[in-house]
C-alpha cells in the first residue's frame, strides 16, 4: 500500500490478480456499470500533481482490458463487486 486510500479491498484485489492473471473479471462500479474484462498488468502513477505540490499522491492502477479497450483501476476508481471466472471475490 503506497496512499493511505488503498484499502484492504484494493490490497487483496492487488494480490489476487497477480496470483490470477488468467481468466475473466467482471467488475461492477457504484453507478452501475458492469465490465467484463482481462487484467492486463499494474503500476505506480500519481494524480499529475507536481511532487512538490500539495496534495501530490502516488497510488497503484490496476489494468484491465475489455473490447480491446484498457481502463484503470485505482483507489479512487475501485468497483464495489468483483467476480472471477464467476466466482464473487469482493
Amino acid at each position: 500500500m503506497i496512499n493511505p486510500h488503498e484499502t484492504e479491498a484494493f490490497d487483496f484485489l492487488y494480490n489476487f490478480v497477480h496470483e490470477h492473471a488468467e481468466g475473466v473479471y467482471y467488475l461492477t462500479f457504484q453507478d452501475g456499470v458492469q465490465i467484463s474484462a482481462e487484467y492486463d498488468t499494474d503500476y505506480e502513477t500519481d494524480n499529475g500533481i507536481d511532487v512538490d505540490d500539495v496534495g501530490y499522491e502516488e497510488y497503484i492502477a490496476i489494468v484491465f482490458t475489455a473490447d480491446n479497450t484498457i481502463f484503470e483501476v485505482s483507489c479512487f476508481s475501485f468497483p464495489t463487486k468483483v467476480s472471477y471466472n464467476g466466482e464473487r471475490i469482493i
